[in-house]
């Protein structure tokens, strides 16, 4: 996928989804847009700092988490779908590495 791309698809979805809390109040879902065209992620502190983006992102959306065991447990789903949605999209395995808690690994490409 193209820079281009990248960048257009950079975060409707990260929160476009609302998890259930807001759905069931009849809410609207919410939506932020997290940039990272300022960002190298080829390179791990990239991947981090957009991680780091994407789960403040995520918390802002899904709001309070609630005092309740429910409030809480709902809270959390809507968290963990928004990171997860938001690293899928972006599609680089450097923060789907960070975002799954594995090293990442870095291949070699031999060429004759």
């Amino acid at each position: 996928m193209n820079s281009f791309k990248l960048m257009t698809a950079s975060f409707v979805a990260v929160l476009s989804l609302l998890g259930s809390a807001q759905v069931l109040a009849g809410e609207p879902a919410k939506s932020i847009k997290v940039s990272y065209a300022d960002l190298d992620l080829s390179t791990q502190a990239g991947a981090a700092t957009l991680y780091s983006r994407i789960r403040g992102a995520a918390r802002q959306v899904c709001g309070d988490e609630g005092s309740s065991y429910t409030d809480h447990a709902i809270w959390r789903g809507c968290f963990k779908r928004a990171v997860g949605d938001a690293v899928a999209t972006v599609n680089n395995p450097r923060l789907t590495a960070l975002h799954q808690g594995k090293s990442p690994s870095v291949t070699a490409m031999l060429s004759k």
